[in-house]
């Protein structure tokens, strides 16, 4: 741990009473929406916290459980829609879907807890928080007709899926005879809505948490729980301006939550619980012999997830690595497996360790044909990918004159838009409709012939790479869509698959460039090979 982290957190803790408790080791349990997706689903996951909190009240070594859910699955689309149908004057629709969220959980309350006096006390605080869903409905309607600001009330609506199972999970939990508390207030604390820009009606709305103000936040609302002995269950998701209004930390942003409560606790370990075994090697619906990790390093976790792979948020490591506080994934459907734990690793032997897809992307090469200017071309190019609110995956400049870039499909109109305003003498090319397959590890340092395997076995199986692009940490594949899982098949066989060795190698000799990458991807100039090398030509 590192000193500016002991000294940050000794001055916040200087703010609290020090107790024997308040020094109890805690670990961050997350539930997904999957986890939670039923009242036989909720009980099972009752069962595995309820387990973790008689072992810390039983070990004073054993970190005491504290709790973050994620609304039911498919209950954050219903709370969309009815944003949408709100921002659209829809009120029979609001009417609808309202109705509809009242009867699931009126069934669900008949699944989790069985005393009488407990179901008729739990079924009236669902009620109560589906009316107040009810009354912020009506809100975002009167504001849309009255053309105010809706990001506020937009989440708001989104909030209630992690109120309710908040109040499922605790009253779950009681009823095993564990003492628990639904935490109603909301511990994050996050940045204004507004500081994220425009957003289109009725969309989730993501901001920032503010780590100093959550961490007193989190001391204050969960500590005292935890000194009685009880399970704090905390929303994911939602947060609160300082100035208290609900806010969200984007889609599917729980995973993140956690990461952050668990910074905030300064806790032991921050555990995801989902519908997977842990990380495996690849999409096991497109590799059938994909095999579990047992572990992976922080900066290839993120890798992972930042090119598409669906296990964990992008921004979850992001709050524990300077406390060193590792994140272990596991499967809510068999406890009793390991999962992957993601923390400082030390590099292994091989270069890849795991293997994803990004479909749907295209790659965009800007040439500058003025011959009387070339100064700052790069520089400007940037700054109107920036302005575009354009993310991509590699950017690759190979002279003063070219840079090419691999973005979503979806992109490419706005950066068009913009270079159309431009006065500025460009060729644009972009090819259409690819994919990027990512091969992610820390050990391709210590295999350099990785990448010249791989291009050989798509070779192999003459499927036409696009370009390729390199990294210490992963290899990027830029084939067709139409190739790429294919391909993707050929890489984890050649790459991953111990019994797998090839013999043939083949490759091309690549000029220098310079990488200019995203934020946790390399920036440097790497002499052997580029970062990104065009194989044919693009139209």
């Amino acid at each position: 741990m590192s000193e500016l982290f002991q000294q940050h957190r000794h001055i916040v803790q200087g703010e609290y009473e020090r107790t024997p408790l308040t020094k109890q080791a805690t670990s961050v349990m997350k539930f997904g929406g999957t986890s939670v997706g039923s009242g036989a689903r909720i009980c099972q996951v009752a069962a595995i916290i309820a387990q973790a909190a008689r072992e810390a009240l039983k070990t004073p070594t054993a970190p005491f459980p504290v709790v973050v859910v994620s609304a039911m699955a498919g209950v954050t689309d219903q709370l969309v829609r009815l944003n949408h149908y709100a921002c659209a004057g829809k009120f029979e629709a609001c009417a609808v879907e309202i109705e509809q969220l009242k009867q699931q959980y009126v069934r669900v309350v008949a699944e989790v807890v069985r005393e009488e006096e407990q179901y008729t006390v739990l079924l009236r605080e669902l009620m109560e928080t589906l009316e107040a869903l009810e009354r912020d409905v009506k809100a975002l309607q009167s504001s849309t007709e009255e053309g105010q600001d809706v990001a506020l009330h937009t989440a708001a609506v989104v909030s209630y899926g992690e109120r309710l199972s908040v109040l499922l999970v605790a009253a779950a939990l009681t009823d095993l005879g564990v003492a628990a508390e639904a935490i109603r207030q909301e511990v994050i604390i996050t940045a204004h809505p507004q500081s994220v820009g425009v957003q289109p009606l009725g969309s989730i709305v993501g901001t920032e948490p503010l780590a100093q103000e959550t961490r007193e936040q989190t001391y204050k609302l969960l500590w005292p729980v935890v000194r009685r002995g009880a399970v704090p269950v905390v929303a994911g998701f939602i947060g609160r301006t300082v100035t208290g209004e609900v806010t969200t930390l984007g889609r599917n942003g729980s995973d993140y939550s956690a990461a952050v409560l668990g910074a905030a606790l300064d806790c032991e370990e921050v555990a995801i619980y989902t519908d997977v075994d842990g990380i495996l090697t690849a999409d096991p619906r497109l590799i059938a012999n994909a095999s579990l990790l047992a572990s992976l390093s922080y900066e290839e976790a993120t890798h992972l997830s930042w090119m598409g792979a669906k296990v964990l948020h992008p921004h979850t490591l992001q709050p524990l690595l300077q406390s060193n506080i590792p994140v272990r994934v596991r499967n809510t459907f068999q406890p009793h497996l390991p999962g992957t734990v993601v923390g400082s690793v030390a590099p292994g032997m091989s270069g890849a360790r795991a293997l994803v897809i990004r479909h749907h992307m295209a790659l965009m090469t800007l040439e500058n044909i003025d011959p009387l200017n070339t100064s700052e071309y790069v520089e400007e190019v940037l700054a109107l990918i920036t302005r575009a609110a354009v993310d991509p995956i590699v950017i690759c400049t190979s002279s003063e004159r070219h840079i090419s870039f691999v973005i979503d499909e979806q992109e490419v109109d706005a950066i068009l838009a913009l270079l159309a305003r431009e006065t500025y003498c460009w060729e644009v090319r972009c090819h259409h409709d690819v994919a990027v397959c990512a091969c992610i590890g820390s050990g391709f340092i210590t295999d350099p012939m990785s990448s010249v395997r791989a291009v050989a076995a798509l070779d192999r199986e003459c499927i036409p790479l696009i370009a390729q692009g390199s990294s210490v940490l992963g290899l990027l594949f830029v084939v067709a869509n139409d190739d790429s899982e294919q391909a993707l098949r050929n890489l984890h066989r050649e790459l991953i698959e111990p019994e797998h060795a090839c013999c043939t190698l083949r490759l091309s000799t690549y000029g220098t460039s310079t990488s200019i990458e995203k934020e946790g991807m390399i920036a440097k100039k790497w002499p052997e090979q580029e970062c990104l090398t065009q194989n044919q030509e693009m139209h």
